[in-house]
């Protein structure tokens, strides 16, 4: 796995308390599948800036936490646990995105994984969205999985054993990669 740089992401401490979803990511074509926490590791430095705090009126100095490169996707991420300026997190909150840039990168390595000697050029993607999912986080993810690499994203609802039962009826689905997210309360 390479380190991939960050164009300077801010990551607040409260993202750090999403528990992680289960992803199974599935590769039609070859049948390699794989199981993994939603959870990236990436290397941040601390910066401070003066300014004026809008509440209240006064000039103070606030901290933030810039991420600079992704160290590690899913259960690899774990290595980095209470590593100095290393940031371990979950980008799914309930099962739906929370941090965009951060789940590109874990579905572009998880999706590697499943098909590292067969290179399916823009694949079809199929992604597990929630019933809660609303139409713009639809967008979203589908956006998402453009961006990871994927030629065309399809979205289902249904649990992964009905998309497995029927994925011969459409011609899409034989070559299709398949992400099946489970919120961490599922699992």
């Amino acid at each position: 796995m390479k380190e991939r740089m960050i164009s300077a992401q801010i990551l607040d401490d409260w993202c750090l308390q999403y528990k992680p979803s289960r992803l199974t990511i599935l590769n039609l074509k070859t049948g390699q599948q794989l199981q993994e926490p939603s959870l990236v590791a990436a290397k941040y430095r601390l910066e401070e800036r003066t300014g004026t705090d809008r509440a209240t009126g006064e000039t103070r100095t606030f901290s933030f936490k810039v991420l600079e490169r992704y160290l590690a996707a899913g259960e690899e991420a774990r290595a980095y646990e209470n590593t100095p300026d290393v940031m371990v997190f979950s980008p799914f909150r309930d099962g739906q995105v929370a941090q965009y840039g951060d789940a590109e990168y874990l579905f572009r390595e998880l999706i590697w994984r499943v098909s590292p000697k067969i290179r399916i050029s823009k694949p079809v993607l199929c992604i597990k969205v929630q019933e809660h999912t609303t139409d713009v986080e639809e967008r979203a993810i589908v956006d998402l999985g453009i961006q990871a690499g994927a030629g065309k994203v399809l979205l289902y609802q249904e649990p992964l054993s009905i998309i497995l039962d029927h994925r011969d009826s459409f011609r899409e689905m034989r070559n299709a990669i398949v992400v099946d997210i489970q919120p961490q309360k599922e699992f």
